[in-house]
C-alpha cells in the first residue's frame, strides 16, 4: 500500500493544484472517485485537488477563477462578476457535470441543469475535488463529463472565528465570518458571506453598469451520537440578484443597455446516518433536499418565475471482503424525485404556467479489488429507472499499477454516461424565444482513458499526462429553428459528437520557498452540422494552458502570479430575421492575476489582488464584454 501512496501527487494536476507534499503527507484522501473514500493513489480516473490553501494563496472571489485552470476545464462568462459562468469538461456540455455541496446535488433544474458557478463564493471552501470522464454508472445522470465535489470548512480547534473585510475596483465590496466549535463528540461550523459591485457594463456600446449581490449562509454539523453511529447535517442558502442586458433582436443582435434584473435563490439541506456494524458491514442512509427559484425583472416588474425542489433519499451498505480487508463491495440506492415549475403572464403566442414532475430510482454495485499493493481495480455498474424515460444501464472500469518503487503510475478507465432531458429543454415555454421539446429522450455517451504519472528528485518534480477518447449519441441542441411553431425548440440530433484531447501537468518544488504548476490541454470537441459533416463545437477552445508561480518570501509574506491562457474558440450569433445564424471565431486570450498575504500578526493578516493585470479585452460569449483590471485589498483576522 506504500508504494501507491509515493504517488498522490501525481494525480493531482492543474496549476491551481496545491496538495503535492512531502512523501510521509502523499495520505490524501478523496470522497467522489468511488462510492467510498480512496486514496489519490489508488484511482484509476483523474483526479483533481484545489485546497484551502491554493484558495488563500490565489486569493479568489469566486471558486471559477480556481477552476478555469484545472486540467480539460473550459470556462464561459457572459460578462462581468455575477454574470453567468458555465464549465465545461472535456469538450461536454455545461449540464453534463454533476457538482456536490458536502454531498448534496446541486445542480439546479431552474438553470437547465448546470451548477450556477457564477454565486459559488470561496470564503467557505475547504476542498474542491475534480474528477473527470464519465462517472454515472456511481453518480447518475449529470455526471457524463466529471463530478466536481465542493466540501466546506470545518472547524479543528475547540473554537475558530474568522472574519474578513475588502473592497475592491467596480465599487465592489466583500465580507465575511466564520465560526466554529468542536470536541470528542460533537463538531458545528458556521459560516456567512456577502458581497456587493455595482459591477462593468457587458454590453459592447452604452456605460450602464450591470450590478451584482450575492449572499451566502452555511451551516455544517457532525455529531458521534454513540460508540459506532454518526450524524451529519448541512444547510446552505445562496441569495443573489443579477443586473444584465436584454438582446436587441430588431436592429443588432447584440446585448444592449435595458433594465432587466434576475433574483435567485437556492436552499439546500441534507441529514444523514453513518453506522458501523463491525469490522465487514458499514450502513450509511442520507436525506437531502434542494429548493430553487429564480425570478426575472424587467423595468422593476417580474415578467417571469423559475422554480424546483428536488428530494433524495439514499442508502449506501459497504461490506468489506472475508479474506481480503483491502476488498471491499458497495450496494447503494438513489432516489430522487423533483418537481418544477413555470410562471408568466399568458399571451396570444400561449401560456407559459405550467407543473412538471419526474421521479428516477437508480440502483448501484461497485467491487473494488487489491489484488497486490501496486494494483487496484475498480468496477461499477447502475441501473436507474425512471417515470418518464427508458431505463438506462451505465458501468465503469479502472486500474491503476505502479511501479519504480511507486514513482511511476499507469492508471486507465472505460465507461459510460448519461443525461436525461431538463425540464426546460422538455416543457420551458419563453414567447417569440424557445418551445420546449417532451419528446426528447437522454442523452449517452462512451468514453476512456489512460494516463502515466511520473515523480522525481524526491517528490519535488511530478509530470502526469492523460489522453481521453469520448463519444456522445443523442446529443441535445437547444437551438433548433420549428418552422411551424416559428420558435426555436431543443432536439436529439442525428450522428454522433466526438472528444478527444490530451491533458498535461508539470508541479515543481525548486527550494522549500518556491512552488511552479504548469497545465496544457488539448482538446478535440466535434458535432455533426445539418450536412453531416464534422465540425467543431461552441465555447470549446482547443488549446488551454495554466501557470502559477507562488513563492513565500518568509514566515509572513506570500506571493502568487498565475496565468490562465485560453485558445481561440467558435460561438454562434443570431442576427435579426430573418438573416441565418453566423457562426464566429472569438480570439484567444491570456488572464494575469498577481495576489499577495502579508501576516501582521499571529491573528491578523492583510491580503491583495490584481486580476486581470495586463487589462485583456476579451469576451468568452459572442457580444458580451468582460472587466478589465481590477484591484482589490483586505483585511483578515482570525482567533
Amino acid at each position: 500500500m506504500q508504494t501507491r501512496n509515493a504517488l498522490a501527487a501525481c494525480l493531482i494536476a492543474g496549476a491551481t493544484v496545491n496538495a503535492q507534499e512531502p512523501a510521509a503527507e502523499l495520505e490524501a484522501i478523496v470522497v467522489t472517485a468511488s462510492r467510498t473514500p480512496m486514496s489519490l493513489g489508488s484511482t484509476g480516473s483523474s483526479v483533481s485537488l484545489i485546497t484551502r490553501e491554493d484558495i488563500e494563496r490565489r486569493g479568489s472571489a469566486f471558486a471559477i477563477d480556481l477552476l478555469r485552470d484545472v486540467p480539460g476545464i473550459a470556462v464561459s462568462r457572459s460578462g462581468g462578476i455575477g454574470s453567468q459562468a458555465q464549465l465545461r469538461v472535456r469538450g461536454s456540455e455545461a449540464n453534463h457535470v454533476l457538482v456536490l455541496i458536502d454531498g448534496i446535488e446541486a445542480n439546479d433544474p431552474t438553470a437547465g441543469d448546470e451548477f450556477q458557478f457564477e454565486h459559488l463564493a470561496t470564503s467557505d471552501i475547504e476542498r474542491i475535488e475534480i474528477v473527470r470522464g464519465p462517472q454515472s454508472a456511481l453518480w447518475g445522470s449529470d455526471a457524463v463529463g466529471g463530478v466536481i465535489n465542493i466540501i466546506t470548512r470545518r472547524p479543528t480547534s475547540p473554537f475558530e472565528a474568522e472574519g474578513q473585510l475588502e473592497t475592491g475596483s467596480f465599487d465592489t465590496i466583500r465580507g465575511g465570518t466564520r465560526l466554529g466549535v468542536t470536541n470528542d463528540r460533537y463538531q458545528i461550523g458556521l459560516g456567512l458571506s456577502y458581497l456587493d459591485s455595482d459591477g462593468t457594463n457587458v454590453s459592447r456600446s452604452g456605460d450602464e453598469t450591470d450590478g451584482y449581490r450575492n449572499a451566502i449562509a452555511n451551516l455544517t454539523a457532525r455529531v458521534d451520537a454513540f460508540e459506532n453511529t454518526r450524524l451529519d447535517f448541512a444547510a446552505r442558502l445562496t441569495d443573489s440578484t443579477i443586473q444584465f442586458d436584454s438582446t436587441d433582436f430588431l436592429v443588432t443582435g447584440l446585448p444592449t443597455d435595458t433594465d432587466r434584473s434576475s433574483e435567485s435563490r437556492q436552499n439546500y439541506a441534507k441529514a444523514s446516518a453513518t453506522i458501523d456494524s463491525g469490522n465487514w458491514i458499514t450502513h450509511s442512509i442520507k436525506l437531502t433536499y434542494l429548493d430553487t427559484n429564480s425570478e426575472n425583472y424587467f423595468d422593476g416588474s417580474s415578467v417571469s418565475s423559475l422554480s424546483a425542489q428536488k428530494l433524495g433519499l439514499y442508502y449506501q451498505g459497504d461490506f468489506s471482503l472475508p479474506g481480503s480487508l483491502d476488498d471491499t463491495l458497495t450496494f447503494a440506492l438513489d432516489h430522487e424525485g423533483a418537481d418544477f415549475s413555470q410562471r408568466g403572464a399568458a399571451s396570444p403566442f400561449g401560456d407559459p404556467n405550467h407543473a412538471q414532475s419526474l421521479d428516477t430510482t437508480g440502483y448501484i454495485l461497485e467491487y473494488r479489488a487489491n489484488p497486490t499493493d501496486a494494483l487496484n481495480l475498480s468496477a461499477a455498474a447502475r441501473h436507474d429507472q425512471s417515470s418518464d424515460f427508458d431505463r438506462v444501464t451505465t458501468y465503469r472500469l479502472t486500474a491503476s499499477y505502479a511501479l519504480a518503487n511507486g514513482r511511476t503510475l499507469l492508471r486507465g478507465s472505460v465507461g459510460t454516461g448519461q443525461k436525461s432531458p431538463t425540464f426546460i429543454e422538455r416543457f420551458g415555454f419563453f414567447p417569440d424565444a424557445f418551445l420546449g421539446n417532451d419528446a426528447l429522450k437522454p442523452e449517452q455517451s462512451q468514453g476512456w482513458e489512460v494516463g502515466i504519472d511520473r515523480s522525481f528528485l524526491d517528490d519535488r518534480l511530478t509530470l502526469s499526462a492523460t489522453y481521453f477518447d469520448e463519444v456522445l449519441e443523442d446529443e441535445i441542441n437547444g437551438f433548433v429553428f420549428d418552422p411551424v411553431a416559428l420558435q426555436f425548440t431543443a432536439a436529439n440530433q442525428p450522428g454522433k459528437s466526438y472528444r478527444q484531447g490530451l491533458e498535461t501537468s508539470i508541479s515543481a518544488d525548486p527550494t522549500d520557498a518556491l512552488r511552479i504548476t504548469a497545465s496544457y490541454t488539448y482538446i478535440d470537441s466535434t458535432q455533426p452540422d445539418a450536412a453531416g459533416n464534422q465540425i467543431d463545437e461552441l465555447r470549446r477552445p482547443r488549446h488551454m494552458a495554466g501557470l502559477n508561480v507562488n513563492y513565500i518570501f518568509s514566515a509572513r509574506v506570500n506571493v502568487n502570479l498565475n496565468v490562465s491562457y485560453n485558445g481561440s474558440q467558435y460561438d454562434n450569433f443570431f442576427p435579426p430575421f430573418p438573416r441565418p445564424a453566423e457562426r464566429h471565431e472569438l480570439a484567444s486570450y491570456r488572464l494575469v492575476s498577481l495576489a499577495g498575504n502579508v501576516r501582521l500578526t499571529e491573528r491578523l493578516e492583510l491580503f491583495a489582488r490584481l486580476e486581470n493585470l495586463l487589462d485583456e479585452d476579451y469576451e468568452d460569449i459572442f457580444g458580451f464584454a468582460t472587466p478589465g483590471i481590477g484591484t482589490y485589498i483586505g483585511i483578515r483576522a482570525q482567533r
